[in-house]
């Protein structure tokens, strides 16, 4: 599991976690046996609308701060940048350099939720890229880890896109997928199987389970669930993008984190009902 990213994907519309939720959510995930946190909401204009602009100074002081104190904490911190429009390597080269600046190392692209067709030229775009990132990073890191976010990211469609993503992508190059649909009610052993075989590499899962942008204001009280307790071993891990309510949030991530890891005795009431009397759990 050490090799594996399990944790949150801060990858949510609407309200964004403020910086004192996301310090707490750092020692959360610590504490529930996490190692991972993504910073990439996408109200932040800097991540993605406005993403060719560099951060205001306070803004990068901040997140350095966070990522120093993820760093003490042995959880991973990740820096997504969605460059969705004006996108070339030089452009999106500039913004992660003043990303390391600050003592960042990892890195996540997103090209989630683009409204334009699936063509291998969409691809060969973002490969140009991704590819083109991952070789930058690999000449300041010995290891870089790098994730990506294509823009078809759910279901088995074989189209000209996926078909060239998976072909030409740096093989060390995670890759998201939501499962069948943004948000997948299931996923089983079949369905890993199944992109493992599309992808040419097994995949990294986001999942939206908990994720509550599209129905603002619904507050989810439900345990994980749905979810085969052999993927955790067929994935390259498993990151929550949860509610924006953040509070709210942290029972329903104890129980995911109950199923990590304990898959195969993982109980989704008894999970519940462990979390609803955790103190972990309480503001």
């Amino acid at each position: 599991m050490k090799s594996k990213l399990f944790g949150v994907v801060e990858g949510f519309y609407g309200k964004p976690y403020t910086f004192s939720e996301r310090y707490d959510l750092i020692t959360f995930l610590k504490q529930i046996g996490g190692n991972t946190y993504i910073y990439g909401p996408k109200s932040d204009p800097y991540h993605r609308r406005r993403w060719t602009i560099p951060y205001p100074k306070n803004i990068l002081e901040k997140l350095s701060r966070l990522n120093e104190y993820a760093q003490t904490s042995g959880i991973k911190f990740i820096y997504a940048l969605s460059p969705i429009k004006s996108a070339n390597l030089v452009r999106v080269i500039k913004k992660i350099e003043s990303i390391i600046e600050i003592g960042i190392k990892n890195f996540a692209l997103f090209f989630d939720d683009i409204d334009v067709p699936l063509t291998g030229n969409l691809a060969e775009e973002q490969i140009l890229i991704v590819n083109g990132i991952y070789k930058f990073l690999s000449k300041k890191f010995k290891k870089p880890l790098l994730l990506f976010c294509p823009t078809q990211y759910r279901g088995f469609k074989e189209t000209e896109y996926i078909k060239t993503i998976s072909q030409e992508l740096h093989h060390s190059v995670k890759v998201f997928w939501t499962g069948n649909r943004v948000v997948a009610k299931r996923i089983t052993c079949a369905d890993i199987d199944r992109i493992t075989h599309i992808l040419k590499r097994p995949p990294l899962i986001w999942d939206n389970l908990f994720a509550n942008d599209y129905i603002p204001g619904k507050i989810f009280k439900f345990p994980y669930h749905g979810r085969n307790p052999e993927i955790v071993e067929m994935v390259q891990g498993i990151l929550l993008n949860p509610m924006n309510n953040y509070q709210e949030s942290k029972p329903l991530l104890f129980t995911a984190f109950q199923f990590f890891n304990e898959p195969y005795k993982y109980h989704p009431r008894r999970a519940w009902q462990i979390a609803e009397k955790s103190a972990l759990c309480r503001p």
